[in-house]
């Protein structure tokens, strides 16, 4: 597994000692179930992902104490899990099984119930490092380039070398004709993007090349006043993604009208 140094250490240091009920808090792709597995590997327990649905919780609150070997059941993102799940939760965070070890991965920490989170023992995935990243490429035999400047996870370096030349003309179109084309237009620039379902760029990635972009052009203009504050609108709608609920075209629809007002 490549970064995350401080927790494994922690974890291989601790893994007699490690509680059976775990909350993973972190960016998308960035590591979470991998680190689930590594933690499942040094328990010396099968690794289960299981869904999330309230009958999947039920299924695993009563199952769970039948296995006569260690098992990690992982409820991958649990941001996702509805209220009745998450109560039915509270039984196994009470008095876990033996045998039985719980893992929830999650971007928001709100999305936790404060009774699930005062019972956990809660990990923060940590930032990945230059070093980190450039091992990342190099083990996916990935060609280095501008991901490397772009990316924050291994995720967004996976994405990045997937969407290849054209998502970055795609991102070029759109910074480039944002502020100047008729606002219904600038509106629909987001045909390309996961907004209404998974098919598309993804959209947090998109945000975060465009504040690639942004920093370029401000280092090259005499005012860079405007660059900045459209950088600083990006980033604003990029940390509201990863609010519960967030509803992905109010977002965009809001960053269109926001990094107009910024570039004109």
């Amino acid at each position: 597994m490549i970064g995350q140094k401080h927790i494994r250490e922690f974890i291989d240091l601790n893994v007699d000692k490690l509680p059976h009920f775990i909350v993973l808090i972190g960016d998308k792709g960035g590591g979470k179930r991998t680190l689930a597995k590594y933690i499942a590997e040094k328990l010396g327990a099968t690794y289960s992902e299981v869904g999330i649905k309230v009958d999947d919780v039920r299924e695993v609150v009563d199952t769970s104490s039948l296995s006569a070997t260690k098992v990690l059941y992982c409820f991958a993102d649990a941001d996702n899990m509805r209220p009745e799940a998450k109560n039915a939760m509270l039984k196994i965070t009470e008095e876990a099984p033996d045998n039985a070890y719980f893992v929830l991965t999650v971007v928001n920490e709100k999305s936790l119930l404060d009774t699930i989170k005062s019972r956990a023992f809660v990990f923060k995935m940590e930032t990945y490092t230059t070093e980190e990243l450039e091992e990342y490429i190099k083990f996916k035999s990935y060609p280095e380039g501008n991901s490397l400047m772009l990316a924050s996870t291994p995720y967004d370096i996976d994405m990045l070398y997937l969407y290849g030349a054209e998502f970055f003309d795609y991102v070029h179109l759109v910074l480039d004709n944002i502020a100047e084309v008729e606002p219904a237009n600038a509106f629909k620039s987001s045909s390309k993007l996961n907004i209404k379902n998974e098919e598309g760029y993804d959209l947090v990635l998109f945000l975060k090349t465009i504040r690639f972009f942004l920093l370029n052009e401000m280092f090259k203009a005499e005012d860079k006043t405007k660059y900045a504050n459209a950088m600083l609108v990006t980033s604003k709608h990029i940390g509201k993604l990863s609010e519960m609920s967030a509803n992905k075209q109010q977002v965009y629809d809001s960053w269109v009208f926001k990094i107009r007002e910024a570039l004109i």
